[in-house]
């Protein structure tokens, strides 16, 4: 199983505004699914804050069980 994450920065008035996401509809079975996630999310970032920018995405294994 995977669950997806985001973390992203923006500018805001007291300087770079930086934090992560985590996803609220996995985990995931697949990593792909999970991939496919973290597009989704990186979009709805986009939309919301149009001057953020994407550090990194994960698709972090976990165990069954250890949410």
């Amino acid at each position: 199983m995977f669950i997806a994450s985001v973390f992203f920065c923006w500018v805001a008035f007291g300087g770079h505004q930086c934090l992560v996401a985590h996803d609220t509809e996995g985990p995931y079975l697949k990593k792909e699914d999970c991939e496919t996630r973290l597009k989704e999310i990186e979009f709805i970032i986009h939309s919301k804050i149009p001057m953020s920018t994407v550090k990194a995405k994960l698709c972090e294994q976990i165990e069954e069980g250890h949410i």
